[in-house]
């Protein structure tokens, strides 16, 4: 861009993160006045998204980029992805609820990317709030709180009220301060995508975070294989720029493909340029192997973004076992259209469609009732995989699964008339059931399957013998018994 390069400090980009309820999204609501919860389903923040506000400290207002990461469990994958992006993170921790499942989960991520952070201790408006006990559950964790020994900065905040939040400003610019970010704006601009989705009107839209440089109208930028020129660039207000410099977070609209949520962009000074650079495809290669065998439920997926897809996929690997799964066939972004129902008839197995946060184009609609084929839509991730559960169990086949009741060792064959034996024999361990099949092994190698059809003890009949227990008993087997054979009782079930 520029011949002669000059670095200058770098406002610090921030990812907030913690448990799904301890307030993040009310803290960045309260920081840019402006509210995201109403509008999420179940109150969930289900997006990455970034914001930027200007806080002033020590007379200067300076500049704060905030990444805002998902909190349900689900979304662990663009959890870690936002701390990967950040410079600093602060982990929310609710000060009457402590430390939780996804706190950790939070730290982790923030402790792999080796980026500092802070803690705010939040809802301290509470009446049940402890801040005792939420350090002392920090500490657990070894996260060493300034003023009690350590040298985690921390805040006790009100998201709701707003007490607190200007101190946990001031530690983020301290913090920035410290590390001295630094950036060089004659440089061509560089970053991350954070999000990306298809606007209806006016194409693939993209949201990014530069990391050094600036980017101008005219320049493009590429994403993978993804290209896009810079003619409509916003801040995230929705205003048009012109130009913009590292830590911004704007949105770019006219890429030619979806860009991947988490890749590194680059800018070049045309569109040109940026093609002949971009990163070329590669079709990942299946594994025949890794379903050979395995039942495996075909679903075809449309998200309303980048990051959802990113989730499904992440909740899609958990589901299932060594005997059946799911398996995303196709997926985009966008309404589920006509097209996506005649993929689904068309698919190697009939797949069914699923939709999250998007609707269901009427075509589509009538296609799926005529053809049979299950189209259903979701806005909360959880509900979705759910679902997605409850139907591979319907739809697997069934097994059988054996599971050994007793074992027991054969002290005399009496006798053997046709195909029932009669025998003595000394129960070692579980116990014999009548009715049983029996499983016999002779030095160790199995022989064959029968069954016990009459069991007795001190020549009476019974239902059991446990452990320790003598018995003589008819068994129905094809083969001949021996002495010191070995029989494995076992029940079968079908799963």
């Amino acid at each position: 861009m520029h011949a002669l390069s000059q670095t200058t400090e770098r406002p610090p980009i921030v990812v907030v993160m913690g448990h799904v309820d301890h307030g993040k999204s009310t803290l960045l609501d309260f920081i840019r006045k402006s509210n995201v919860v109403a509008g999420e389903a179940g109150g969930i923040t289900q997006h990455v998204a970034a914001y930027e506000v200007e806080h002033e400290r020590e007379g200067q207002k300076k500049r704060i980029t905030f990444i805002d990461t998902p909190g349900h469990a689900a979304f662990q994958t663009i959890r870690a992805r936002g701390a990967n992006v950040a410079d600093i993170a602060i982990l929310v921790v609710a000060a009457d609820d402590g430390v939780k499942a996804q706190t950790l989960e939070a730290l982790a991520a923030i402790r792999e990317s080796d980026i500092p952070f802070v803690v705010a201790i939040n809802k301290i408006d509470k009446p049940n709030a402890d801040m005792s006990r939420t350090q002392a559950s920090l500490l657990e964790q070894h996260v060493y709180l300034e003023k009690f020994g350590g040298d985690v900065p921390w805040a006790a905040i009100s998201a709701k009220t707003g007490a607190g939040i200007p101190e946990l400003l001031d530690l983020v610019l301290l913090v920035a301060d410290l590390e001295e970010f630094k950036a060089d704006p004659t440089a061509n601009a560089q970053g991350y995508v954070i999000e990306a989705h298809r606007d209806q009107k006016r194409g693939i839209a993209a949201t990014l975070i530069i990391t050094n440089g600036t980017l101008e109208s005219g320049m493009a930028v590429t994403a993978g294989h993804a290209v896009a020129p810079v003619r409509i660039m916003e801040d995230h207000k929705g205003k048009t720029l012109k130009s913009a410099t590292f830590s911004t977070p704007i949105t770019l609209v006219g890429f030619d493909e979806l860009p991947e949520a988490g890749l590194e962009f680059h800018s070049f000074e045309n569109k040109k340029l940026a093609e002949a650079a971009r990163v070329q495809k590669t079709a990942p290669v299946e594994s025949a192997a890794a379903t050979e065998g395995r039942f495996v439920m075909p679903i075809i997926v449309r998200a309303d973004a980048i990051g959802s897809l990113d989730a499904i996929a992440h909740e899609v690997k958990k589901l299932g076992d060594e005997f059946s799964g799911v398996k995303i066939v196709q997926s985009g972004i966008g309404n589920i259209s006509e097209a996506d129902v005649k993929n689904a008839i068309g698919s190697h197995e009939t797949a069914m469609v699923i939709g999250f946060n998007v609707n269901v184009d009427n075509s589509a609609r009538d296609h799926a009732r005529q053809f049979s084929i299950n189209v259903e839509t979701f806005d909360i991730i959880y509900k979705l995989t759910e679902r997605l559960e409850e139907l591979l169990k319907t739809m697997a086949p069934k097994r059988t699964v054996e599971e050994s009741i007793g074992k027991a060792k054969l002290l005399k064959v009496f006798s053997s008339r046709k195909e029932v034996h009669v025998v003595g024999g000394s129960v070692s361990e579980g116990r014999m059931l009548r009715g049983g099949d029996v499983r016999v092994f002779r030095r160790k190698q199995a022989i064959g399957v029968g069954k016990i059809i009459n069991l007795q003890s001190h020549r009476q009949d019974v239902e059991r013998i446990e452990t320790g227990g003598e018995f003589g008993a008819e068994i129905d087997a094809s083969f001949e018994l021996q002495e010191h054979d070995i029989i494995e009782c076992f029940k079968t079930t079908t799963v």
